[in-house]
């Protein structure tokens, strides 16, 4: 329990928020599409500080999985802890539970917990946002490549990653409208 409620928190940091208080930018809960996350940074206008974005996220992931190692976690355990840090990513206590997507968190904890696997989303990912400019029809489906790549790769994390990935496709139940009508936002080249 302890683990999980550091994770939790430590998935409650939201990088964009901070990294734009500290740039005494607008808060990006308020701007573009209201998602405190990298697309929305870069969707601000600024390159450097998505990046930035990014990396955090991605970093709470990993150092979430990090520490469950440390506590000599088992894999399965791994996984549950892996989710509470994307539940303080999507639910964040330090932010009044307006959180992100938890789409560059879950890439973090999945980085630690079977590397192929993220990797596998990573390409749909890219592929996706290629073919079609759509950062969140390219996080959906990298998302949706997890439990079965688990299921083959690591079938100790197939439940907290599944839940994982409910959750994700639940926090973008907005997009799936959007891109169902045919008006989700793309990204110009």
């Amino acid at each position: 329990m302890f683990w999980l409620v550091i994770a939790y928190l430590l998935g409650s940091v939201s990088f964009a928020v901070l990294i734009s208080h500290l740039r005494h930018l607008p808060d990006p809960r308020k701007l573009g599409s209201g998602n405190p996350g990298a697309s929305n940074m870069l969707r601000l206008g600024n390159r450097s500080l998505a990046l930035a974005t990014l990396a955090g996220d991605l970093g709470k992931g990993v150092l979430a999985i990090a520490l469950a190692r440390y506590a000599d976690l088992t894999l399965q355990q791994q996984g549950w802890i892996g989710l509470a840090a994307v539940c303080g990513h999507i639910l964040p206590i330090f932010h009044r539970l307006q959180g992100g997507k938890g789409v560059a968190t879950a890439a973090g904890v999945m980085l630690m917990l079977c590397w192929p696997a993220a990797l596998i989303a990573a390409l749909a990912w890219g592929l996706t946002f290629y073919w079609q400019r759509i950062a969140s029809l390219a996080s959906l489906l990298a998302s949706l490549t997890l439990p079965p790549a688990l299921a083959w790769l690591a079938p100790a994390l197939l439940l907290p990653v599944t839940l994982m990935v409910l959750l994700i496709l639940l926090r973008h139940r907005l997009n799936i409208g959007r891109l169902l009508a045919g008006v989700e936002n793309r990204f110009r080249p």
